[in-house]
């Protein structure tokens, strides 16, 4: 099998492709999820080999179709159908190091569409991105822009169901810091975040340190034990 041209800007595209491709893109920056299917998802192979250039031309900066959709909060069937056609789409990261888990939830996607991203890349929660902020992070802060241009609008205080589909997939997301030295507990009470989703990550906090802190001591029994054999 050969491996996929990759296109190193959207000049080397022919007119017809970038014409499609364009098409598409203003399909999903519009939010029409119906004519989104009807043009580019009912046609797996087509959309497959669309998804492969957009992914290596330079001027897309490492974003995938899943990328763009998840920014769009859209129906969990798009989501799911893109997965299907183009599964590796879900373990991409941009050119910052973002994951399409890491745009749905910095953009406060429904719950549906966040479960379904860790589900099929848990992965993905430990993840940091160039600012050192994971996806929980970015849930936890409303204020966030994940791009320039955003209209910085704020959202809506972090639902317990994400919180907890975020934690279940990866309870050691809640220990991380970003750049800024702010853990996603911090931004949640900064975001205004009600009682029970801050006992949530309070809780998780306190168990994924006693589980450091206990695997801790499992490596130096281990090694105590072996420097005594060697003794």
């Amino acid at each position: 099998m050969t491996n996929p041209v990759a296109y190193s800007s959207a000049a080397d595209l022919n007119e017809r492709t970038l014409s499609y491709l364009t098409l598409i893109l203003n399909t999903i920056e519009s939010k029409d999820w119906k004519s989104l299917y009807q043009i580019g998802l009912s046609k797996p192979s087509t959309f497959k080999a669309l998804a492969r250039i957009i992914s290596t031309t330079d001027e897309f900066n490492g974003m995938t179709f899943l990328h763009a959709v998840v920014r769009h909060d859209p129906p969990l069937c798009i989501v799911t159908e893109i997965m299907k056609i183009c599964p590796g789409d879900v373990r991409a990261r941009d050119c910052l190091n973002r994951t399409p888990l890491h745009v749905a939830c910095g953009v406060g996607a429904n719950v549906k569409t966040i479960r379904c991203l860790a589900a099929a890349f848990p992965q993905a929660c430990n993840i940091q991105d160039e600012d050192g902020r994971t996806p929980l992070h970015f849930y936890c802060d409303i204020e966030c822009q994940l791009f320039e241009g955003d209209d910085g609008k704020m959202r809506e205080p972090p639902s317990y169901e994400a919180v907890y589909c975020l934690l279940s997939a990866s309870i050691a997301s809640v220990g991380l810091e970003d750049a800024d030295g702010m853990s996603p507990l911090e931004y949640a009470i900064c975001s205004d975040a009600n009682a029970k989703v801050v006992k949530l990550l309070q809780k998780a906090a306190q168990k994924h340190l006693r589980d450091s802190k206990s695997k801790a001591n499992d490596v130096d029994r281990v090694r105590s034990s072996g420097a005594a054999k060697v003794a």
